[in-house]
Parts: C-alpha cells; sequence; structure tokens
C-alpha cells in the first residue's frame, strides 16, 4: 500500500502541472483542480485502506497539525458567514482553487505525505517533478519560437490558438505567465540542491549535465515569461538557497555556484530579463525601446502600468477587509464584494471594466476573504511551515552554535549527511519562500498551492526514515477489516462519481455557451439542461440558459411563432431569476438579467422598467462602477425619465470623466431639453480632449451649430 500511495503521488506531481483540456469552460485551472480532487480521493482511500490493514492509525505527528487544523477552521468559519456560501465552498467558478474543498484537499493530501512516505521516495518524486517541469518549460521556449504544441491538442501547432500572444509570454501547460513564472522559482533551488551533491564532474557524469541542463531551461523559461514577479521571487530563492549552502560547506559548494552563476549571466545577456535589455539591444544602442511589451492579462498589459492597477486593486481589497474584519465576505468572493469596495480611480485605468476575481495579493485576498481570522492564521501556517522546512538549518545553526537551542529539536545533521540530501531541505526553503514573494505580487493557483502544501510535507519526510515502504505482515484478513475496506471503496467511490458528475455537468455548460455565441439556441438550451440535470443549483448554468432562451423567444417574434414566443419569454425570466436567487451578490449575473430584460423589451415595452430596476439594484451592490450607472441613465432615458438619466449619465462622467459614450448621452439629452450650449461643450470635450476624429461628434455638433 505505501508503494501505491508513493505511486499515485507521483502520478498526481507529474500530471498537475500539465493537464489541460479545450473542451471544458476554463481550460486550464478546472481540469487541474479536477485531476487534484481525484488523486486525493485515491491516495486518502489507499492511505485508510493501509490503516484497516495495519490495525492501526498510521498517522505522523509534526508541528504543522495545530496551524493547519487552525487555518481549516478559520476557512469554514468564512463559509459559513460567506456572501455567497457556495462560491466559498466550491471555489470561484472558472478558478476553484482557494474554496473550501480545495483547501482540504491539499490538507489530507499534506497529512497523506507525512504519514506514507520516506525520504527515498521524496528523492524520486523530485526528479518526477524535474521531468514534468522539463516538458512544460520545452513547451514554453518552442511557443516561444513559434511552435505551440500546446495548440497542436485543439488546431496545429504552426497557428497560435490563443487570445494572447503567447510567443511573447509563454505560459505553456499553465495558461498564465506569471503562474508558469511561479512553479518554475519554487523549483529551480532542487535542481541546485541535487547539483552541489556532485563532488566533481566524473562523479555526476550525465546526470549532473542533465540537471545543469535542467536548471538552464528552467531560467530561459522564466526569462521567456516576461513575468516580474517571477524574477524578484527567482532572485530571493537564488540567494536564499546559495548563501545557505555556502556558508554551511564553502568549499565544495563554491565551484557548483560560480559555474550556475556564470551560466544564468550569460543567458541573461544574450536574452535579456525583465528589468535589462539583451546583449544584441546594448550593441545596437537600443535600450531606450522596452524590452518587454507583454500583452494578456489585464494586471499584466494594456495602457495603464500593471502597478498602477494593483494599487488600486489592494486598495479595494483592503475596504473589503475593513467592512468584514472578522471573516472576511467568504472564500473566492473577491469578485463580488470588490464591486462594493471598489475606488473610483479604477474607472480610469485601461482596464477599467474588466472582472477582478482575486486581489493580485495572496494576502490581501486572504484578509479580503476570510478576514483577521483567516489572515492571521495564514501567516501562522506558514511561519510553522517555514520552521518545519527549515529544521535542518536550525540544527546547523546548533552544531556551529552549541549555544543555540531550540527546544525538542533533535539533531538528524549526521544522518542527512550520510544520505547527501541536505541541500535539499535549504531548496525547499528557498522555493517556498519564491511561492511567498510571488504570490505577493498575485495569487495561487492550483499546481503552485500543491507545492506550498506539499514542501512541508517533504521537509518532514526527509528529516528522517518514514514507513512508507514497509508494510506489517499480515496473516489473515479479518472480516472487521473486510468491512473497513468496503466501506472506504463505497465513500471513495461516491466522492469520484460527484467529481466526474461535476466534470460532465461543465462539459455540458461550455457545449451549452459555444452554441448560444453561435446563435444555435435549440443547441446550446439542449446542453445547458442536460448541465442543470446535473448540477441543479449551480446559477451560471442557469445564467447561460436565459440567455439561450432570450435568443428563442427573439427568434419566434420573428418568424412568428406565438405560441413558442409566450413559453421563451417565461422561461427567460424565470432561469435568470433563479441564477440571481442562487447568487444574490454576484454582480455580474445581474448584468445578464439586465442584457437579458433589454433584449425582451423588443418583445413588451414594459420589460424596460424591469431593466431599469434591476440596474438600479445592481448599482447598489457597485456604486462606483461607471458602466452600471451608465446603462441606467441610458434606461431611464428610454422611458422618458430624463431629469433621472441626465443626473446618472453626470455621475458617470464625475466617476470616469474620458467616458466617450457617457458624454455624447450627456450632449443628446442636453439636445433634447434645448440646452444646445451645454450640448456643444461636451460635444468639444470630446473632440479637443478624447478624439479628435470622432465622426459622431463632429456630425451631432454640426447639426445644433445654427440653433
Amino acid at each position: 500500500m505505501g508503494k501505491l500511495i508513493f505511486f499515485l503521488f507521483g502520478i498526481l506531481f507529474f500530471f498537475t502541472p500539465l493537464i489541460f483540456w479545450p473542451y471544458t469552460s476554463e481550460v486550464f485551472e478546472l481540469n487541474k483542480i479536477v485531476f487534484v480532487y481525484i488523486f486525493t480521493i485515491l491516495i486518502v482511500a489507499t492511505w485508510l485502506a493501509r490503516t484497516v490493514l495495519a490495525k492501526k492509525f498510521i498517522f505522523r505527528r509534526t508541528i504543522l497539525d495545530i496551524p493547519l487544523l487552525i487555518f481549516i477552521a478559520s476557512q469554514i468559519l468564512s463559509t459559513i458567514f460567506s456572501i455567497d456560501p457556495r462560491t466559498s465552498l466550491f471555489g470561484y467558478y472558472s478558478r476553484f482553487n482557494g474554496g473550501l474543498t480545495s483547501t482540504l484537499a491539499y490538507s489530507l493530501l499534506y497529512w497523506a505525505y507525512v504519514s506514507n512516505i520516506d525520504y527515498k521516495m521524496v528523492v524520486k518524486h523530485i526528479y518526477i517533478l524535474f521531468a514534468s517541469s522539463a516538458v512544460a518549460a520545452g513547451a514554453a521556449v518552442l511557443e516561444h519560437f513559434g511552435i505551440f504544441l500546446t495548440c497542436g491538442v485543439i488546431e496545429s501547432v504552426t497557428t497560435n490558438c490563443w487570445v494572447q500572444d503567447v510567443q511573447l509570454r509563454v505560459f505553456s501547460t499553465f495558461g498564465q505567465p506569471n503562474w508558469l513564472a511561479t512553479w518554475i522559482v519554487a523549483l529551480a533551488p532542487l535542481g541546485w540542491a541535487l547539483i552541489s551533491e556532485f563532488k566533481s564532474w566524473r562523479a555526476g557524469g550525465v546526470k549532473l549535465l542533465l540537471l545543469y541542463s535542467f536548471s538552464l531551461l528552467l531560467f530561459v523559461t522564466l526569462l521567456f515569461t516576461g513575468s516580474r514577479s517571477g524574477l524578484l521571487g527567482f532572485g530571493a530563492s537564488y540567494l536564499i538557497f546559495w548563501s545557505l549552502a555556502y556558508w554551511k560547506n564553502k568549499k565544495e559548494i563554491f565551484k557548483p555556484f560560480v559555474i550556475m552563476s556564470s551560466l544564468l549571466l550569460i543567458i541573461s545577456l544574450v536574452f535579456g530579463t525583465q528589468f535589462t535589455p539583451s546583449l544584441s539591444s546594448l550593441i545596437n544602442h537600443s535600450t531606450n525601446k522596452p524590452i518587454n511589451q507583454p500583452t494578456g492579462p489585464a494586471l499584466e498589459t494594456g495602457g495603464t502600468e500593471s502597478g498602477i492597477i494593483r494599487k488600486i486593486v489592494w486598495k479595494g481589497a483592503i475596504s473589503i477587509w475593513k467592512h468584514y474584519p472578522i471573516f472576511g465576505s467568504g472564500l473566492e468572493t473577491f469578485a463580488y464584494s470588490y464591486y462594493g469596495s471598489r475606488p473610483a480611480e479604477h474607472n480610469l485605468v485601461s482596464e477599467w471594466d474588466f472582472i477582478y476575481n482575486k486581489a493580485h495579493n495572496e494576502f490581501l485576498n486572504m484578509a479580503a476573504n476570510s478576514g483577521t481570522i483567516g489572515l492571521l492564521s495564514y501567516l501562522t501556517l506558514i511561519g510553522f511551515s517555514l520552521i518545519q522546512i527549515s529544521n535542518y538549518l536550525i540544527n546547523l545553526i546548533s552544531k556551529k552554535y552549541p549555544s543555540f537551542k531550540l527546544e525538542n529539536s533533535k539533531n538528524y545533521l549526521g544522518q542527512l549527511e550520510q544520505l547527501e540530501i541536505g541541500n535539499l531541505r535549504i531548496a525547499l526553503t528557498a522555493g517556498y519562500v519564491s511561492i511567498l514573494v510571488t504570490n505577493f505580487f498575485g495569487f495561487s493557483v492550483v499546481p503552485t498551492q500543491l507545492l506550498f502544501f506539499l514542501f512541508p510535507a517533504m521537509a518532514v519526510a526527509l528529516k528522517e526514515p518514514g514507513s512508507g515502504d514497509q508494510e506489517s505482515g499480515i496473516q489473515k484478513t479479518t472480516q472487521a477489516q473486510k468491512m473497513g475496506i468496503v466501506l472506504t471503496l463505497i465513500l471513495a467511490s461516491f466522492l469520484m462519481i460527484q467529481v466526474f458528475k461535476f466534470l460532465t455537468a461543465d462539459i455540458n455548460y461550455a457545449k451549452g455557451k459555444v452554441f448560444n455565441g453561435k446563435g444555435n439556441y435549440l443547441e446550446g438550451i439542449k446542453y445547458l439542461t442536460l448541465a442543470i440535470n446535473t448540477s441543479p443549483n449551480e446559477p451560471l448554468y442557469h445564467n447561460e440558459i436565459a440567455q439561450g432562451y432570450t435568443l428563442a423567444a427573439i427568434d419566434s417574434k420573428t418568424n412568428g411563432k406565438a405560441d413558442d414566443l409566450q413559453k421563451y419569454v417565461e422561461l427567460a425570466v424565470s432561469e435568470t431569476q433563479k441564477a440571481v436567487d442562487f447568487s444574490p451578490s454576484n454582480l455580474n449575473l445581474k448584468r445578464t438579467m439586465f442584457g437579458v430584460y433589454i433584449r425582451l423589451f423588443t418583445i413588451n415595452p414594459e420589460f424596460l422598467i424591469i431593466a431599469k430596476d434591476t440596474l438600479i439594484e445592481a448599482v447598489k451592490l457597485a456604486p462606483t462602477d461607471a458602466k452600471l450607472i451608465y446603462n441606467l441613465g441610458l434606461t431611464q432615458a428610454r422611458i422618458g425619465e430624463i431629469d433621472n438619466a441626465l443626473e446618472n449619465i453626470n455621475k458617470t462622467i464625475g466617476l470616469k470623466s474620458n467616458y466617450r459614450e457617457a458624454r455624447l448621452a450627456k450632449a443628446l439629452l442636453l439636445i433634447d431639453k434645448k440646452d444646445f450650449q451645454k450640448a456643444r461643450d461636451e460635444l468639444n470635450y470630446i473632440l479637443e480632449k478624447l478624439d479628435p476624429n470622432d465622426s459622431i461628434a463632429k456630425q451631432t455638433l454640426e447639426e445644433i451649430k445654427n440653433q
């Protein structure tokens, strides 16, 4: 059983970074978390079976047990008091990592690892991680040079199938450059640790050459991601590993340090880094040219510098924390709570209408979502994890300075040096710190969260030999043991069915969205109905099918199908209301509801009043959202509430002075009120400040010139 658990963990480590699938609603993270859930069930079930057969509870105590239990308790409380308990339980749809279910899965994996894996297995798992990372990094490098292996699953390796310019900022099988960078900088120190164990090239041979090649491949990939936070994390891990390793043993570590540093310097000069130009740029005297002009996610690209946007989002996260100081707004509810605390200046950045489902700072994200209790428990977990990982360093300090003691600290130094795995603990420390650095400027995702929980577990397994490959001699299985195995299988089967039901529902949901997007609403409704039958409480499924019924209603009116028209109108209204009822704090569902009513307005004018009321409720959730208030003003103008419309359009302009559409709408409303001078002022503002070639503004100005 111990070897089976080792094997299952090996599969988990190898495939989690590599898994993606284009037939689900989210290509990368969703499939990775499903994979983690499947193998968590398999690993824990095997662990329980091993316990039953051994007739004793196989569990290794660690200093992380209590902090981890406290952290889980804080997450449970945050879920109970959440503004959207379903989201907190399962995670924000499309992300999922960070919900209570994922936290429980990672925690169980931690306890399963420390209880069943020993030091020999850890080293093998590290090599498995290297192999997986080499595949992902190799694919990323090929992406940079125009060969898109990930696109081969969908279309062709010679055509970029992604919206982003993946050649400029590679992301391989991770889906986002920063996520790939975080993974790389966390694993890089483990390669350096294994390199440092070889006394000479003759002793290392091909293995040493492969380790150097692997380390350089990771660094090149890091540069090709264009991730600034990744490079900062790399710098932190590099400094921590080599300084501690050098302090431990100056003579043996000096040579690999010089070789590695020289190679990394050469690569940095050849390709340039996120902060420095390449050698060719220096030679061509083009250092004033931007080295990287990445395209991609909102916080990394666009007209506004990402650091400015981060500060605004962080300000909003702190505001949420103040509003929900104890337990937060609920796990993974940032996408909902942020709108209520969204700083008005967010309207003035280039990504002003993007959806932000994370604070882009893991610590502020934790504070906003799970409050002071959650943040403190998270920091405590990190603190004890660092103590657990660096226990070897404490022993090392004790050896060099005998006066330094840590209560209950055991000295495994001699044993570790005999095993030649001492530097791996330093590497785990450096890699763990790098995750903290990159998460400060971003947020955790499935692969890196796996390392966040299992690096401390690896440190425990490295600390002393375990019993991972030892099984008790069992002469005969008793009836009670058989019953225990059967119950374990039943529980595992039930959980596995739930995971596959979710995956099936999502696949149908994804198909329904595609058909709706193409206007083939009948096929879309068919698949979305299957999704709802499988998961009836998922608001996004009802939200999407409402749009399908809306398309069907409009088509029925166009073709004169009166019976179908009434049926589809009622279904559209019913489904959009269900979506909002299931998740009343989700502003985006109210946006969709407004869109449904605006479309149905062409069938029945009374829906325009309902659309207005929907926006009034939505604005209560997002009082600084310029687009919502603008749409409210337009809707009021449509039903003849000109004064209210002007009031909201003025509010919109106050929130976003460069909102061209709002100023144009204001000018048209002023024309209706015969206030031509103020209308001209708005049109002139558009032409002078926003767009001198705006044809509509020019034409409108010309029409009122003589009035």
